[in-house]
């Protein structure tokens, strides 16, 4: 072979070597949560597996009300609605004093592992925290706890991968429930988030006319923008400017279809200063201009008037 070919060739090695493999680093999940339901009138006892923390949820029933736990030999209270993260080290011991028929809680073991970031947050705020961490119940809550019993009551190797994510998300639930972030990253107590969110749409759907910002909304119901922006779209499935626009224009539709308002009427009645902004807004909305379906519901609620007249005439004949 010629020096030319060799050198070819060897070109041609070059071209096609394989280039050198990336390692993609691999992350691992792990879920160290033990839990037990405590439904019976005796006094039970409950060893920590591990160190981290202890989670009770204490739903209400019919028969719900106070009951006595210790922990660390320390006393405390709980009632129906009510939900408690305390720290715990493995081997300490929660004693669990139901007396009432049909009371039932939930005990969870949590690893530090899990809430990692949480245990810094709690050890920084230990003073405010003394008590342990207690939250009332929302809905969310309530559905989700509902939802963990059912599957507890039905065991099989679905329900049991049900579980698992139950418990994940009632943690999780909790924990975001507790604070929000400021903008200056500083902690505010919010232990009650879901009814937040909750009077923001109330405050919605109890003046349509009126023009709420994201600001305007999350100062009325005491939290921050970037905290009600997430929270709404996570409960309510659309952003808050969409669910606003969605009830002013399903709401103008209403008062269209009574027939007794005029376009500049409705554009008011729904926080519209002009008639024309109105109307290209449903149009957007609906595919149609508001005047078309008023002339529609005019001339079908007209026609059905003369057919009303015709059969009475004819009845009388």
């Amino acid at each position: 072979m010629t020096e030319s070919g060799k050198k070819a060739s060897n070109l041609e090695i070059v071209d096609f070597q394989s280039p050198a493999s990336t390692s993609y680093p691999l992350n691992c999940i792990s879920f160290d949560i033990h839990y037990a339901l405590l439904n019976e009138t005796t006094n039970q006892e409950l060893s920590s597996p591990i160190d981290g923390f202890i989670n009770i949820l204490y739903p209400v029933q019919d028969n719900s009300c106070i009951c006595p736990y210790f922990l660390k030999k320390q006393s405390y209270v709980i009632r129906g609605g009510e939900n408690v993260i305390h720290p715990v080290k493995k081997g300490e011991t929660l004693e669990w004093k139901n007396i009432y028929q049909d009371n039932l809680a939930i005990v969870l073991f949590i690893s530090h592992e899990i809430l990692s970031d949480f245990r810094i947050k709690f050890e920084q705020n230990s003073l405010r925290f003394s008590s342990g961490l207690l939250t009332s119940s929302d809905n969310r809550t309530r559905w989700l706890v509902n939802q963990l019993i059912d599957y507890i009551h039905h065991d099989n190797y679905l329900n049991r991968l049900r579980i698992q994510a139950l418990l994940i998300d009632i943690i999780v639930h909790q924990i975001e429930g507790l604070y929000a972030e400021n903008e200056k990253h500083e902690i505010i107590p919010n232990k009650s988030h879901y009814d937040k969110i909750v009077l923001a749409r109330n405050l919605i759907h109890q003046d349509l006319s009126k023009n709420y910002t994201i600001p305007e909304l999350a100062k009325y119901v005491g939290t921050n923008e970037q905290y009600l922006k997430k929270h709404f779209k996570q409960y309510f499935g659309k952003t808050v400017m969409s669910y606003i626009t969605e009830k002013k224009m399903e709401h103008a539709k209403e008062l269209i279809l009574t027939g007794d308002y005029r376009v500049s009427d409705v554009a008011q009645m729904t926080g519209y200063k002009h008639s024309t902004h109105f109307t290209s807004a449903f149009k957007k909305y609906f595919g149609i201009i508001p005047n078309s379906l008023r002339y529609t519901f005019l001339i079908a609620n007209e026609g059905a008037r003369i057919l009303s007249e015709f059969d009475s005439f004819i009845n009388i004949l």
